[in-house]
Protein backbone atom coordinates (compact mmCIF):
# COMPACT_ATOMS: atom_id res chain seq x y z
CA UNK A 1 0.00 0.00 0.00
CA UNK A 2 2.70 2.52 1.06
CA UNK A 3 4.92 1.74 -2.83
CA UNK A 4 1.55 2.86 -4.36
CA UNK A 5 1.14 6.08 -2.54
CA UNK A 6 4.38 7.16 -3.41
CA UNK A 7 4.31 5.86 -6.70
CA UNK A 8 1.19 8.02 -7.35
CA UNK A 9 2.76 10.94 -5.63
CA UNK A 10 5.94 10.87 -7.39
CA UNK A 11 4.53 10.03 -10.93
CA UNK A 12 2.05 13.25 -10.28
CA UNK A 13 5.12 15.10 -9.01
CA UNK A 14 7.08 13.60 -12.19
CA UNK A 15 4.65 14.92 -14.68
CA UNK A 16 4.11 18.42 -13.31
CA UNK A 17 8.47 18.20 -13.40
CA UNK A 18 8.14 17.40 -17.65
CA UNK A 19 5.14 19.81 -18.31
CA UNK A 20 7.31 22.59 -16.34
CA UNK A 21 10.60 21.67 -17.55
CA UNK A 22 11.68 20.79 -14.20
CA UNK A 23 12.55 17.20 -13.80
CA UNK A 24 16.13 18.06 -12.05
CA UNK A 25 14.88 20.78 -10.26
CA UNK A 26 12.43 19.03 -8.60
CA UNK A 27 15.07 15.99 -7.36
CA UNK A 28 17.64 18.40 -6.66
CA UNK A 29 14.07 19.95 -4.07
CA UNK A 30 12.71 16.56 -2.67
CA UNK A 31 16.45 15.52 -2.23
CA UNK A 32 16.75 18.73 0.13
CA UNK A 33 13.66 18.46 1.79
CA UNK A 34 14.38 14.77 2.92
CA UNK A 35 17.78 16.02 3.51
CA UNK A 36 16.80 18.51 5.63
CA UNK A 37 14.66 16.51 7.36
CA UNK A 38 16.74 13.59 8.02
CA UNK A 39 19.17 16.02 9.55
CA UNK A 40 16.39 18.00 11.92
CA UNK A 41 14.95 14.94 13.36
CA UNK A 42 12.41 16.78 15.40
CA UNK A 43 11.03 18.64 12.62
CA UNK A 44 10.77 15.21 10.49
CA UNK A 45 8.49 13.97 12.97
CA UNK A 46 5.69 16.72 13.20
CA UNK A 47 5.88 16.75 9.38
CA UNK A 48 5.18 12.89 9.77
CA UNK A 49 2.51 13.22 12.92
CA UNK A 50 -1.05 12.84 12.93
CA UNK A 51 -1.95 14.74 15.82
CA UNK A 52 -0.10 17.93 14.91
CA UNK A 53 -2.64 20.35 12.54
CA UNK A 54 -2.79 20.20 8.69
CA UNK A 55 -2.14 23.83 8.70
CA UNK A 56 0.26 24.16 11.45
CA UNK A 57 2.16 21.70 9.49
CA UNK A 58 1.97 23.71 6.74
CA UNK A 59 2.99 27.01 8.71
CA UNK A 60 5.95 25.59 9.88
CA UNK A 61 7.16 23.81 6.46
CA UNK A 62 6.90 27.69 4.92
CA UNK A 63 9.04 28.86 7.20
CA UNK A 64 11.83 26.18 7.36
CA UNK A 65 11.65 26.50 3.94
CA UNK A 66 10.55 29.73 2.50
CA UNK A 67 12.50 30.93 -0.86
CA UNK A 68 14.32 27.72 -0.66
CA UNK A 69 12.02 25.85 -3.00
CA UNK A 70 10.33 26.33 -5.96
CA UNK A 71 6.10 27.27 -5.73
CA UNK A 72 5.89 23.98 -7.30
CA UNK A 73 7.49 21.93 -4.75
CA UNK A 74 5.89 24.09 -1.76
CA UNK A 75 2.45 22.95 -3.29
CA UNK A 76 3.54 19.58 -3.74
CA UNK A 77 4.45 19.57 -0.19
CA UNK A 78 1.35 20.96 1.07
CA UNK A 79 -0.85 18.37 -1.02
CA UNK A 80 1.22 15.77 0.80
CA UNK A 81 0.04 17.31 4.12
CA UNK A 82 -3.55 18.07 3.34
CA UNK A 83 -3.52 14.23 2.43
CA UNK A 84 -1.62 12.97 5.35
CA UNK A 85 1.01 11.69 3.21
CA UNK A 86 4.06 13.12 5.19
CA UNK A 87 5.34 10.02 6.26
CA UNK A 88 5.74 9.14 2.92
CA UNK A 89 7.89 11.78 2.15
CA UNK A 90 11.10 9.61 1.78
CA UNK A 91 9.33 7.03 -0.19
CA UNK A 92 8.19 9.38 -2.84
CA UNK A 93 11.74 10.60 -3.13
CA UNK A 94 13.13 7.08 -3.79
CA UNK A 95 9.77 6.76 -5.93
CA UNK A 96 10.57 10.03 -8.01
CA UNK A 97 14.10 9.24 -8.34
CA UNK A 98 13.05 5.96 -9.61
CA UNK A 99 11.18 7.58 -12.14
CA UNK A 100 13.62 10.49 -13.47
CA UNK A 101 16.69 7.54 -14.24
CA UNK A 102 14.06 5.86 -15.78
CA UNK A 103 13.03 8.62 -17.88
CA UNK A 104 16.94 9.85 -18.32
CA UNK A 105 17.94 5.29 -19.26
CA UNK A 106 20.01 5.65 -16.23
CA UNK A 107 19.88 2.82 -13.99
CA UNK A 108 21.76 2.29 -10.56
CA UNK A 109 23.82 -0.53 -9.59
CA UNK A 110 25.57 -1.69 -6.95
CA UNK A 111 29.00 -3.64 -6.84
CA UNK A 112 29.73 -5.59 -3.74
CA UNK A 113 33.21 -6.43 -3.61
CA UNK A 114 35.86 -7.17 -0.36
CA UNK A 115 37.89 -4.12 -1.05
CA UNK A 116 37.26 -1.07 -2.45
CA UNK A 117 37.56 -0.55 -6.24
CA UNK A 118 39.52 1.68 -7.58
CA UNK A 119 38.55 4.13 -9.43
CA UNK A 120 40.26 2.39 -13.32
CA UNK A 121 38.54 -0.25 -12.13
CA UNK A 122 35.24 1.48 -11.07
CA UNK A 123 35.05 2.72 -14.33
CA UNK A 124 35.66 -0.21 -16.47
CA UNK A 125 33.16 -1.95 -14.64
CA UNK A 126 30.70 0.39 -15.04
CA UNK A 127 31.80 1.03 -18.93
CA UNK A 128 31.29 -3.21 -19.18
CA UNK A 129 27.57 -2.71 -17.37
CA UNK A 130 26.19 -0.17 -19.41
CA UNK A 131 27.04 -1.68 -22.98
CA UNK A 132 25.39 -4.87 -20.89
CA UNK A 133 22.05 -3.00 -20.01
CA UNK A 134 22.79 -0.63 -22.73
CA UNK A 135 21.60 2.36 -20.21
CA UNK A 136 23.44 4.64 -18.40
CA UNK A 137 24.66 3.40 -15.18
CA UNK A 138 25.63 4.94 -11.98
CA UNK A 139 27.75 2.51 -10.04
CA UNK A 140 28.11 2.41 -6.31
CA UNK A 141 30.69 0.10 -4.67
CA UNK A 142 30.14 -1.17 -1.34
CA UNK A 143 32.51 -3.20 0.93
CA UNK A 144 31.74 -6.91 2.62
CA UNK A 145 34.43 -9.02 3.98
CA UNK A 146 32.25 -12.27 3.26
CA UNK A 147 32.80 -11.53 -0.64
CA UNK A 148 36.32 -12.88 -0.46
CA UNK A 149 37.44 -12.37 -3.82
CA UNK A 150 35.43 -11.25 -6.87
CA UNK A 151 32.65 -8.59 -7.42
CA UNK A 152 29.02 -9.03 -6.52
CA UNK A 153 26.86 -6.45 -8.91
CA UNK A 154 23.48 -5.85 -8.59
CA UNK A 155 21.42 -3.60 -10.80
CA UNK A 156 17.88 -3.70 -10.16
CA UNK A 157 16.26 -7.00 -9.44
CA UNK A 158 19.25 -8.38 -11.20
CA UNK A 159 22.36 -9.78 -9.39
CA UNK A 160 25.89 -10.67 -11.21
CA UNK A 161 27.89 -13.30 -9.13
CA UNK A 162 31.33 -13.27 -10.19
CA UNK A 163 32.61 -13.72 -6.69
CA UNK A 164 34.79 -16.57 -4.82
CA UNK A 165 32.07 -17.45 -2.96
CA UNK A 166 29.75 -17.57 -5.66
CA UNK A 167 32.08 -19.75 -8.22
CA UNK A 168 32.46 -22.45 -5.02
CA UNK A 169 29.28 -22.44 -4.34
CA UNK A 170 28.29 -23.19 -7.96
CA UNK A 171 31.39 -26.12 -7.75
CA UNK A 172 29.72 -27.88 -4.69
CA UNK A 173 26.11 -27.48 -6.25
CA UNK A 174 27.64 -29.65 -8.97
CA UNK A 175 29.50 -31.95 -7.05
CA UNK A 176 26.42 -32.87 -4.96
CA UNK A 177 24.73 -33.45 -8.61
CA UNK A 178 27.26 -36.05 -9.30
CA UNK A 179 25.33 -40.10 -8.89
CA UNK A 180 28.34 -42.37 -7.48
Amino acid sequence: MAKLVSKTYAEALFEVALEENKVDLFLDEINFVTETLKLHSELYELFKSPLIRVEEKKNIVKEVFSGKLSKEMNNFLKVIMDKRRGSSIEQIKWEYERIVNDHKGIVEAVAITAIPLGDKEKIILQNKLTSLTEKTVKLTNEIDEKVVGGVLVKIGDKVIDGTIKGRLEEIKEGLSQIVV
